[in-house]
């Protein structure tokens, strides 16, 4: 179905007098009931001046895919629009940049929220709603949502405006009557703008809370101040939620002035069957003042009183409510072990509440995606895949779920944070250990099928963790390169027919240290098989050079269209073939992909430090410039690898002894991997191109 709406008046219609020349579109309350729960594109289209420059690449066709297959019928567009503005004037390209993602999200029949986001930290709106009206603010308002909505004209329901993002998030709890008229005058300016454009003049728009604070909103927005609509029934209340923060978002201690100087410290357990008995002070809701955990923010009565309020308070009174943005970090930083998986499933119950009490209270709410998924740092709320292949991937289908399950649907398959292990299961548990210093080595696992017949199946899945050390150390000091930068690389391999061979990237081991359950389609958007009717094996190589570490595997399973799944292998009986410097035994399962006593020694040297001293990298827009010490005249190359180990860019040249700087033209942006090769010495450094 086009969703595009195309304008067709009758002529009678046209010419009576006192009627309006426009269809109405179904009003806000109607839409509501069909928004479901929604997907934040963030870190993205909000980033000044380029979309990819947080690390994200631009959104694509099978992002906005994954998103609708996992069950969001709603898609929030966060969207920087002054950096891309000169002199005031939105450029045609930029529009088109987002006309891309927006079509992306309706051809998936996904209702999208398109706003003015935070324009970077202040921005121009953000941080500047003041207790009078700044007439530059208020022209941009009206010169950017003009020029939107002329844009965006043609499009049906499916497409709403949002006023902005979190404004006035500088003031805390400073907000007046007079910061509050200052706001509600520039979303009058925004909804007069959108409906002076034709085809908007019943388009549902958004506006959003103080901060989009549901306490500060409450009291002291309440619906008597808002501004006015040419149409009744065409307007949202925008609010987020990400309580407590001290749960959801607080990364380190600050001082709050609590009695006896007590710092807030940042809390990981929540759940009444998850919580700390030996560090109450990290439960949800514990509060310094009053000694003791609030049990209300432990559980899902907190988030129902909140909720509660936006029903009563405006979606009741006309307005319904989007909870724009939710979500919570994981304490990978800080937590292991039994408090790690704690963790994990409190988290998970977390997600839960807050579905089931938005479900509840006929609310929308919209899940926070910002596409990182570090494990070494915070803000790394990442549901979805973006930053690596495979794009769209599902790498926490445990929230996902807890969301699908308050909104009655079945769960779906992906990467979980809390495996289930039942006493007995085993699992694979593979080492690999280099000789030689200065070229790729493999290692690999194969599991042979003999000619098996796999037609019928459409992908194949398997939990996996890889981890180790590159760049040391040598089993050969003597070799040439030796203790240079090392790198290692994880690929799902097939043979079939005649012995072809097919493979596919998983990626660089840096970014497999956490276990993940993986789900590699079969064709030309995952891995090739060239035979599916005569299977000859299937496996896992790893290539790296100077590399000692170990890999967890378990579960593999092919899956058919229907959406069931046959066991491939288990490994609570078989392992593996070995091959290269792959060496294999069966070991407890486990839910953190624990091999016990790890085989990287704890003197191998660390490769970031190694590649720094070696090899420098400056990136400029399409141009990635290094820096290397030569120790003599010789051939050389550099080239960059894509995240599928796709050259993208290359060139030869003569190094000189001492310091050379080498520079590669390309227009490829995102994640890729910088390699200095030099005989048999090779330096390599991974880089973010913007």
């Amino acid at each position: 179905m086009n969703y595009s709406r195309l304008l067709g008046l009758t002529a009678g219609l046209s010419l009576m007098a006192g009627v309006s020349a426009f269809a109405a579109f179904p009003k806000s309350a109607d839409l509501v009931t069909k928004m479901g729960f929604g997907f934040n594109i963030g870190n993205s289209m909000e980033v000044p001046n380029d979309p990819t420059g947080w690390g994200n690449p631009f959104p694509t066709k099978d992002l906005m895919d994954s998103i609708k297959a996992a069950g969001f019928s709603t898609v929030r567009i966060p969207c920087a629009w002054d950096s891309h503005a000169p002199g005031g004037v939105i450029t045609e390209t930029w529009l088109d940049s987002v006309k891309t993602v927006v079509d992306y999200a309706i051809a998936n029949q996904l209702y999208v929220v398109l706003n003015i986001h935070h324009e970077g930290e202040g921005g121009w709106f953000q941080t500047h709603i003041d207790e009078t009206v700044d007439n530059t603010v208020d022209t941009k308002m009206k010169n950017y949502w003009t020029q939107i909505a002329t844009k965006f004209a043609a499009y049906d329901e499916h497409l709403i405006f949002a006023g902005a993002n979190e404004p006035g998030s500088n003031l805390g709890d400073k907000w007046t009557a007079n910061h509050v008229s200052t706001l509600m005058h520039y979303y009058q300016t925004f909804i007069n703008a959108v409906r002076a454009v034709p085809g908007n003049e019943t388009r549902t728009l958004i506006i959003q809370g103080l901060n989009t604070d549901i306490d500060k909103s409450v009291k002291s927005a309440p619906v008597t101040v808002f501004p006015t609509d040419t149409q009744t029934g065409y307007l949202m209340f925008e609010v987020h939620y990400y309580d407590p923060y001290q749960y959801t978002l607080m990364y380190e201690e600050q001082d709050w002035g609590a009695p006896n100087n007590e710092k807030i410290i940042p809390q990981y357990f929540y759940g009444a069957d998850f919580l700390s008995t030996t560090e109450p002070k990290r439960n949800a809701g514990y509060n310094a003042w009053a000694g003791s955990v609030d049990a209300a923010y432990y559980t899902e009565k907190h988030v129902n009183t909140q909720f509660a309020k936006m029903k009563s308070n405006y979606a009741d009174k006309g307005y319904p409510v989007l909870i724009g943005e939710f979500g919570a970090n994981i304490r990978t930083p800080d937590l292991d072990g039994a408090d790690l998986e704690k963790h994990l499933k409190g988290r998970v119950q977390w997600h839960k509440d807050v579905a089931a009490a938005a479900k509840k209270y006929g609310v929308v709410p919209v899940l926070w995606d910002m596409g990182n998924e570090s494990t070494d740092g915070y803000d790394n709320m990442a549901y979805i895949r973006r930053q690596s292949a495979p794009v769209g991937k599902i790498v926490d289908a445990d929230a996902i779920n807890a969301i699908r399950e308050a909104f009655n649907m079945t769960a779906v398959i992906g990467g979980g944070t809390t495996p289930v292990i039942q006493a007995g299961d085993k699992a694979l548990h593979v080492t690999y250990k280099t000789v030689q210093s200065d070229s790729s080595e493999a290692g690999t696992v194969r599991i042979d099928l003999g000619g098996k017949d796999w037609s019928q199946y459409v992908a194949i899945s398997f939990d996996m963790r890889v981890a180790g050390e590159s760049a040391g150390p040598c089993l050969d000091q003597t070799r040439d390169g030796c203790a240079e930068y090392g790198w290692a690389s994880v690929s799902l391999f097939n043979m079939s027919g005649e012995w072809d061979w097919k493979e596919v990237s998983l990626g660089n081991v840096e970014d497999l240290g956490l276990l993940d359950n993986y789900k590699i389609a079969f064709g030309a958007t995952g891995m090739a098989i060239t035979d599916p009717t005569d299977m000859k094996a299937i496996g896992i190589n790893l290539y790296g050079t100077q590399f000692t570490g170990d890999m967890y595997l378990d579960n593999m399973l092919l899956w058919k269209a229907d959406g069931t799944a046959d066991t491939l292998n288990n490994f609570n009986k078989k392992g593996a073939s070995y091959g290269g410097i792959a060496k294999g035994s069966l070991i407890q399962a486990n839910a953190t992909g624990d091999w016990g006593v790890t085989t990287t020694p704890s003197t191998a040297i660390k490769p970031t430090a190694t590649a720094s001293r070696k090899m420098q990298v400056s990136i400029q827009q399409g141009l990635v410039n290094t820096t290397f010490h030569s120790p003599r005249a010789s051939q050389a190359s550099v080239m960059l690898l894509n995240t599928l180990g796709q050259e993208v860019a290359a060139k030869h040249f003569t190094a000189m002894p001492g310091s050379n700087s080498v520079q590669l033209s390309t227009n490829y942006r995102g994640a890729a991997v910088l390699i200095v090769k030099q005989g048999k010495v090779a330096y390599s450094k991974r880089v973010i191109l913007k």
